[in-house]
């Protein structure tokens, strides 16, 4: 059996903003897809080949270079502004062209750090699995001989934090990347067919066929693009019945699925559910939407069974799923917060299983203090614990299922911005919910305060709005808002994000008499 990879805290994603260059630098250390750099000169050969080596061996499994810190994250000012210029992806992309296959995919950005340049560069996972490099790298070395620091045809891979030639724990790294893209191609190519049967139910001729068919056909086996059309299909007939049966077996057929220790199959069912959930919140059936909800709860309780009481020390198995779940939920909350469905966006939150321990108001909460307790989310630097960030995997879960955003493009900013107002406003229906008026942890405080202030704006604008997330009076509000400032101010500190409210909302605050006995 195949052991589970240790824990990394870089979430890798096509991003290389302000925002993700700080995440990366609080990790203050690097890691098998995080390499730091004090600096690197472009103009010089000897630096494009060795930077070069770095980005191949990088193309296994993606991940980030940043340019111009020490081996703790914090800016050397050994990178000139000049320097950072030829990391431009319009520069420096046909320099790594010269050895690296055209199927590279990279991103950089340079950014202003303590007054010093720093440049991050992410590096996509190569299609191949690796990637070959097309030519030998070498470089003069004065009154020696050429060094050759690469072949034509060799591979390098990340092994810890360095890059190295290829050996046989390196290969089964390639492997596996090959494998998982190629199940991704077999898997798109497939959804083309599908796609065409998703137009036909649009159509109505197969939905009709659906609808009036045994409800045996309509089951989470089929592919996102028909499962969605014909459950619009069934609507649009008035037959519930086929709905009601997939849901019923949703359970069973997760329970079967996390027994068998079938991680991708129990997430493939999560996406199907999580498909139906966004699509049936876009269309305004909140009947249906709370259903697939209710279904995710029950299938949260699978964690639970056959385990004694879970407190501390939960199984990782039980934690992945539980994290899953969470995940999906969170991305789920960013479609209800751009639909401003308050009640959607309170449904999400104040959900938890019967066999959670009483001291979890919010499956939100438990989910990421197992995970973190598993090391799914956590992992620990000498005395520090380093904490990944939930709304930027989130984010790929939206990346990767284009029914949490049938209103923008995958990279679009409102998706970040709309999940960190969905964190923020999960906190205050906790508080709300919770006799011991503790939250959920500050995921939002990581990044920018403009992003998720208005979210504050409009709570104490919007009297709808108010009234189902935050029914307490006004002194209770400021108190919970208060609150919430003050653990995102700790949790964003190293992250230079969460600042605080704005203006307005502070002298709401002020107003109830909060915080103005605190020095």
């Amino acid at each position: 059996m195949t052991q589970p990879q240790p824990h990394e805290p870089v979430v890798v994603e096509p991003v290389v903003n302000r925002e993700k260059l700080r995440e990366l630098l609080a990790l203050e250390t690097e890691y098998p897809t995080l390499d730091f750099k004090s600096g690197c000169d472009l103009g010089e050969k000897r630096e494009q080949v060795e930077f070069a080596k770095d980005v191949g061996a990088m193309s296994v499994r993606g991940g980030f270079l940043v340019i111009g810190v020490d081996g703790q994250g914090r800016s050397t000012g050994m990178l000139t502004v000049e320097q950072a210029k030829l990391f431009d992806e319009a520069r420096l992309r046909p320099k790594l062209l010269k050895w690296l296959p055209d199927t590279l995919e990279i991103y950089s950005q340079a950014h202003d750090v303590d007054g010093h340049q720093v440049v991050l560069v992410h590096v996509a996972p190569n299609p191949a699995g690796c990637a070959f490099f097309r030519a030998d790298g070498q470089y003069d070395q004065l009154g020696k001989a050429s060094k050759v620091v690469f072949r034509a045809g060799e591979v390098f891979y990340r092994d810890g934090t360095q890059s190295v030639r290829l050996n046989h724990q390196g290969l089964e790294q390639v492997i596996r990347q090959r494998v998982e893209r190629e199940r991704d191609r077999w898997e798109a190519e497939r959804a083309e067919s599908y796609r065409q049967l998703a137009n036909e139910l649009r159509a109505g001729a197969t939905g009709q066929h659906v609808a009036q068919g045994p409800a045996v056909e309509f089951n989470l086996a089929l592919e996102p693009e028909v499962l969605v059309e014909a459950a619009i299909e069934l609507l649009r007939a008035n037959d519930d019945i086929p709905l009601r049966r997939l849901l019923s077996r949703a359970v069973p057929e997760l329970r079967a699925l996390f027994r068998a220790g079938d991680e991708a199959g129990a997430i493939g069912l999560l996406e199907r559910l999580t498909c139906l959930a966004a699509n049936f919140l876009e269309l305004g059936r909140s009947e249906w939407f709370e259903q697939v909800i209710d279904t995710l709860v029950s299938i949260y309780g699978v964690g639970f069974e056959t385990e004694a009481p879970i407190v501390n020390a939960p199984p990782r198995r039980s934690a992945v799923l539980w994290l899953a779940i969470i995940e999906r939920v969170v991305a789920l909350g960013s479609l209800a917060v751009r639909r401003s469905d308050w009640r959607a966006v309170r449904d999400l939150v104040a959900r938890r299983h019967p066999d959670m321990h009483e001291m979890y108001t919010t499956w939100l909460r438990h989910a990421m203090t197992m995970a973190s307790r598993a090391e799914l989310l956590t992992t620990r630097e000498g005395s520090q614990e380093v904490l990944d960030s939930l709304l930027s995997r989130a984010r790929n879960v939206v990346r990767h299922l284009e029914w949490l955003r049938p209103d923008i493009e995958p990279e679009d900013e409102k998706v970040l911005t709309s999940l960190t107002q969905f964190d923020f406003l999960a906190g205050l229906v906790a508080m709300a919910d919770s006799d011991n008026k503790s939250g959920t942890f500050p995921n939002f405080a990581r990044f920018y305060a403009q992003r998720t202030q208005p979210a504050a704006q409009r709570l104490l604008r919007e009297t709808d709005m108010r009234k189902i997330l935050y029914p307490g009076d006004d002194h209770q509000l400021a108190e919970a808002l208060h609150t919430i400032d003050r653990e995102a101010q700790r949790a964003g500190f190293r992250y230079d994000g969460w600042e605080g409210y704005t203006r307005d909302v502070n002298a709401f605050i002020r107003e109830q008499g909060v915080g103005t006995d605190e020095p």
